[in-house]
């Protein structure tokens, strides 16, 4: 075990009867109907936890984004959600990159569909995350949460949501900025330093979650 997801004594796991399940690298609708399906299927859900890159209009290649406000280009929603994380979750494992919480990030259909002129009115209007796949999965937890399709064109609120909800990205391109984007060049070892940061938060996260669930069982 990581010396840095040990938080205490461990030995608690092993009356754990809790499954993560990790869904790979989907982008777009593909993310909804993947989750969708899973909590189709799930006995009780205790966290869903995002972790992605995004392009940032305000930072640099290993930087970590840590959102409250996702604009979804496929429902035409804003959902505006506690995010489980905050900088000081992240801070401590990144060795390189600054962390930025409280951003506002704008689910797109494709990330090089953007150009300047669009990235401009986004930055004005205080959005500086750009990714693919938050808005979908925010789809889909207001549909474990409500028992209806998702809303269409409206601000959502997902404040109420029972279980944690948390997303995190890191940086691999400043489309603001010549060349400094994967089409052109790898994240670096400066990059994937903030890969293993967001890991590394998202799992002591569901290990504290865990402990304290055991813990309300037995009724400490």
């Amino acid at each position: 075990m990581d010396p840095r997801l040990a938080a205490g004594d461990l030995a608690f796991l092993r009356k754990s009867n809790a499954l993560i399940l990790n869904i790979d690298y989907p982008l777009g609708l593909a993310a909804y109907n993947i989750l969708n399906k899973v909590a189709e299927h799930s006995g009780s859900v205790v966290g869903v936890y995002v972790m992605g890159k995004s392009a940032s209009l305000n930072g640099v290649v290993g930087d970590v984004i840590i959102p409250n406000v996702v604009q979804d280009e496929h429902s035409q929603n804003t959902y505006l959600f506690q995010n489980a994380f905050s900088a000081g979750d992240v801070a401590p494992y990144l060795n390189f990159g600054t962390v930025l919480d409280n951003q506002k990030a704008v689910t797109v259909l494709g990330t090089f569909l953007q150009n300047a002129r669009i990235m401009d009115v986004m930055y004005r209007e205080g959005y500086t995350d750009i990714e693919m796949e938050s808005g979908p999965y925010l789809s889909a937890v207001y549909e474990m949460y409500r028992p209806q399709r998702h809303p269409v064109n409206e601000l959502v609120n997902l404040y109420g949501v029972p279980f944690d909800v948390g997303v995190l990205h890191y940086v691999s391109d400043t489309p603001l900025s010549k060349g400094k984007n994967l089409g052109a060049g790898t994240l670096s070892y400066f990059g994937i330093d903030s890969t293993y940061a967001t890991t590394i938060a998202i799992l002591r996260r569901i290990f504290q979650r865990e402990r304290a669930r055991l813990a309300d069982k037995r009724g400490l």
